[in-house]
């Protein structure tokens, strides 16, 4: 397991004290640690261009949240990421003359998103 890296506070509290800070005085002055978890929370209106956001459900049961996103220069940004996994499967699309349709951005994660 790694170890932490001692705080500035701690340092001090250690040096002026000569003993390490207790538990309860960490629990005090330390800020609390906070997870980050990935939320499903991002707007569309963050994206900036013109795009699409949506969640399918797949036959298995799986979530799968889509995005399809305008690029200058006539290109298409897409994404696909399965609830709850950390993984984010991207697509640049060079020569998208025309805006996608849902079904297109979906064809082209059915490979991907087939395996389990």
């Amino acid at each position: 397991m790694a170890h932490r890296k001692e705080t500035t506070i701690e340092r001090i509290y250690r040096e002026v004290t000569g003993n390490k800070m207790p538990a309860a005085v960490k629990s005090i002055l330390l800020p609390k640690r906070r997870v980050k978890r990935y939320q499903w929370s991002r707007s569309t209106e963050e994206l900036r261009n013109p795009s699409d956001a949506w969640i399918k459900t797949l036959a298995e049961g799986r979530r799968v949240k889509f995005t399809n996103q305008e690029l200058p220069n006539e290109w298409t940004f897409i994404t696909a990421q399965v609830e709850g996994n950390e993984v984010v499967y991207s697509i640049v699309l060079t020569n998208a003359t025309n805006p996608l349709r849902r079904e297109e951005v979906e064809s082209h994660f059915a490979g991907e998103l087939s395996k389990k």
